[in-house]
């Protein structure tokens, strides 16, 4: 085990000097085993020449195999040194070094300044004539220690244990309206505050008939068009006069007969050419001066929405008369159908016998009536005995009727065909061979 400085000393630890240090005790080095000169100190280990400190500043180390076991540094930074002054740190307070400082108690024979083999003295930080043995409780702030001034900020100040104790409060509440009676709170760090009840308000907000900022003035800054509370006024609309009050909600001046005020006259709004909800707006919701359409059919004619005191939202048209129902196609009469008593589009037929045509009804050129649009066939001569009213009358092989034309048998002898009948068949050979050369 050696000891060393950083100013280049070196000394071992000798065999046949013991030096025993015992967790947390205390042992004291010095230069020279001279009572007398070593101010009544007896010393625990003699380093003699080895070892010279240096005045100013130094660091001596207690090394074990090459291993820091301690170490203490001192400087002109952190404290000067003075003659017959030792200079000491701290002792540690929650395991921290708190700093170094000159020794405030003497020892030996009273001319010296130390505590050599005692536990350090405490350091007075701040400079305030107080140490922590002393009872300075805070002493890096030279504001708090004994005796000190006691101030509303959540810290002992004197150190005596209590906090914020008979202090006077450094500031005054407001006491008029319904801040009355309010007087000042120490609030610990937060410091002095004025506890205004519940609807204080530091600008006048509100309009209740309360002086809510504690300014000796009720509901101050609320108007309703630029006039005061009480005097005399005129809502909007269809509300008629009243008095200027607060609304009911509390949020602003207003007349009283207007919608939010205590007697209000409002009600609603209908197609008349008054503002009956008072809100500033006349006939709103009902469409006025836009395009509309003013009856049905024929009668339908474009003008524009209007207000009736009367009948209320009207429809601003020329009227046209409706007229009687034809067929045509046309709501004559007005009434939303078109062609009604007509049967426009019902299936039917027309002629008799092998003449019978169908088709759908539809109106008559005059309108009158309806017709059936279909195209009966030609009459043919009755031919007897066939089940058909070939000659459309709406009889079958009456009396009249002609025999059928046999055709020939296989066994027939050759006849003459008519010219007819030849003119026909020598056409269907001529076309026959135009087909045959275009293919």
């Amino acid at each position: 085990m050696v000891l060393t400085t950083a100013s280049g000393g070196f000394h071992p630890i000798s065999a046949r000097k013991e030096l025993i240090l015992e967790p947390g005790g205390i042992v004291v080095l010095g230069q020279l085993d001279d009572f007398k000169q070593n101010g009544s100190v007896k010393l625990d280990y003699v380093y003699e020449d080895d070892i010279l400190l240096g005045r100013e500043s130094d660091e001596i180390q207690l090394k074990l195999d090459g291993t820091v076991v301690d170490s203490v540094s001192y400087g002109p930074d952190l404290i000067s040194v003075e003659v017959g002054k030792s200079i000491s740190l701290e002792p540690y307070i929650d395991g921290i070094p708190k700093g170094w400082c000159h020794a405030r108690r003497t020892y030996g024979d009273g001319q010296n300044f130390g505590t050599p083999g005692e536990a350090n003295n405490y350091c007075d930080n701040d400079n305030d004539g107080w140490a922590e043995d002393e009872g300075d409780c805070d002493d890096y702030n030279p504001k708090i220690g004994p005796g000190m001034p006691e101030y509303c900020n959540g810290i002992d100040d004197n150190c005596n244990g209590l906090t914020d104790e008979d202090v006077e409060p450094t500031i005054s509440c407001l006491d008029k309206g319904i801040c009355a009676g309010t007087v000042p709170t120490c609030q610990g760090a937060a410091g002095w505050i004025c506890p205004y009840p519940e609807g204080y308000e530091e600008v006048e907000v509100t309009c209740d008939g309360i002086d809510n900022d504690c300014n000796g003035i009720v509901d101050d800054n609320h108007t309703f068009e630029g006039l005061a509370l009480g005097a005399d006024c005129v809502s909007l609309g269809n509300c008629g006069k009243g008095v200027v009050t607060c609304k009911a909600d509390g949020t602003g001046a207003t007349c009283s007969t207007m919608p939010d005020g205590p007697d209000a006259k409002d009600s609603e709004e209908i197609c008349d050419g008054i503002d009956n909800d008072c809100d500033g707006e006349t006939d709103e919701g009902f469409n006025v001066g836009e395009a509309c359409v003013e009856g049905l059919g024929a009668c339908a004619q474009i003008g524009v929405f209007a207000c009736d005191k009367e009948l209320g939202q009207i429809c601003l048209a020329q009227v046209i008369e409706p007229s009687e129902e034809i067929c045509d196609g046309i709501d004559n009469d007005c009434d939303g159908q078109i062609d009604e008593g007509f049967e426009v589009g019902v299936e039917c037929s027309i002629g008799e016998g092998a003449c019978r045509a169908f088709g759908k009804t539809r109106c008559s050129d005059d309108g009158s009536s309806v017709i059936c649009e279909a195209k009966p066939g030609t009459p043919e001569p009755e031919i007897c005995d066939d089940g058909i009213d070939n000659d459309c009358d709406g009889q079958t092989d009456e009396e009249d009727c002609v025999k059928a034309k046999k055709s020939a048998g296989c066994n027939s002898g050759p006849t003459m065909a008519s010219p007819f009948v030849l003119f026909l068949f020598a056409t269907l050979i001529i076309w026959v061979r135009r087909l045959a050369k275009a293919s």
